[in-house]
């Protein structure tokens, strides 16, 4: 499922709202507000479409002090959550 994510793109009518310690995205179509702590916040602003999987963890690596594969985890981790809760874009 992960795999037929290329380049991942949150749905135009999902609202953002960033908070001091993370994000809170509101799904308008479900109803569903879902909180982000600030890793997750930081890879979903990275979900524009123009960035790969590994370009966001590199981005992520950019930004705090953890070890590749922990980056790696973590945009994965994200990913499959944004994606199995309906707010990226169709591939």
């Amino acid at each position: 499922m992960l795999d037929e994510i290329a380049r991942p793109q949150i749905r135009s009518d999902v609202q953002y709202r960033e908070l001091s310690d993370g994000a809170v995205v509101y799904d308008t179509a479900a109803e569903r507000v879902h909180t982000l702590n600030i890793t997750a916040a930081y890879i979903w602003n990275c979900c524009d479409g123009s960035h790969s999987l590994d370009d966001i963890a590199v981005e992520l690596l950019s930004q705090v002090d953890i070890a590749r594969e922990k980056a790696l985890a973590d945009v994965r981790d994200a990913i499959t959550y944004f994606q199995a809760e309906g707010l990226l874009q169709p591939q």
